[in-house]
């Protein structure tokens, strides 16, 4: 018993020893497991936080990377590692998304699908008492063409204005307001010409509005516009060409629609029944108002004509690439 006793009181100093020095030490392991915690395992690398979708919170993904592990050195990458692999998630290159968007910008906006074709708008809306206005015209890259074909279409658009801006011009509220619409569409007879076909249509109240086919040629050779005398070197005989041909056609056309008298003032060989000619690569396209040869009901009458019948009046072949 007295030798239980002192082996006792040996023991509890080198036990109150041991639980100082693992107390000493005890900062030490816990800093080391929150390091070892922190620390991804080897193996494993981390992916930055990305949105998976507008609005969502960011998200975090871990992948496993076989190359990934400490004490390696950096890898010295190539032209072809740089390169991001193809996925939803990796944003293209600035200089390629700027490249692309002009692209397909170029292509909405392309009246004709054709390069260079850029199309413009005159837009003029909500204006209480002025009118609606609501014009498209395009460019082609050529500054005197492109200077003309704007200053007709801004000019189309100030004379409505204008003519429809009284404030008390229409005094009944339920009345609309006046509009005008403008599309167009393109002709290239060849490389050395265009057509601009214009449908202008406005509406100033009644039952229905009214449609005007307009058109502007040009040479791209010079940027002049072109009128008939500048097409046909005898416009006399084209106008009597034309005159002839159109009667022919219309009235196997219009069938029981047709009448004399529609025929006989719209068809008179003068400038102004065939103003709106359209340049197309086989010869021309003659554009009648509506009411000009036929009934409403029959709509805007078009003719086209061969480049060969037009021959007796001298066209300048030159805008039909010949």
């Amino acid at each position: 018993m007295p030798r239980l006793v002192f082996f006792l009181l040996l023991l509890l100093p080198l036990l109150a020893c041991a639980q100082a020095a693992l107390a000493a030490r005890l900062p030490e392991v816990q800093a080391a497991g929150s390091l070892k915690a922190e620390t991804p395992a080897q193996g494993m690398k981390v992916i930055p936080a990305r949105k998976d979708s507008a609005g969502a919170p960011p998200t975090s993904l871990a992948a496993a990377d076989p190359n990934a592990g400490a004490g390696q050195p950096p890898q010295h990458q190539t032209n072809a590692d740089k390169a991001p692999p193809a996925s939803a998630d990796v944003a293209p290159a600035p200089g390629a998304v700027e490249k692309a968007d002009e692209k397909t910008a170029a292509a909405i906006i392309s009246g004709s699908r054709r390069p260079g074709i850029i199309e413009h708008q005159i837009v003029r809306t909500n204006r209480e008492d002025k009118p609606d206005i609501n014009l498209s015209y395009p460019s082609l890259g050529i500054r005197a063409v492109d200077a003309n074909i704007r200053e007709w279409a801004t000019g189309i658009a100030n004379a409505f204005e204008e003519t429809f801006n009284s404030p008390g011009l229409y005094p009944d509220e339920n009345r609309p307001v006046p509009e005008l619409w403008c599309s167009y569409s393109l002709s290239h007879p060849s490389d050395k010409a265009l057509s601009i076909t214009f449908e202008v249509w406005t509406y100033t109240g009644g039952a229905q509005g009214n449609l005007d086919i307009m058109t502007l040629n040009y040479s791209l050779l010079t940027g002049q516009r072109l009128g008939l005398v500048d097409i046909f070197e005898d416009p006399d005989a084209a106008l009597a060409i034309m005159s002839a041909w159109s009667r022919r056609e219309l009235f196997q056309r219009l069938g029981g629609m047709r009448q004399e008298q529609y025929l006989r003032t719209g068809l008179n060989p003068v400038p102004e029944n065939f103003a709106s000619l359209t340049l197309t690569p086989s010869g021309i396209r003659i554009n009648f108002q509506p009411y000009q040869v036929a009934p409403g009901m029959a709509g805007a009458q078009k003719v086209e004509i061969p480049i060969e019948e037009l021959q007796p009046a001298h066209p300048l072949m030159l805008l039909w690439g010949k």
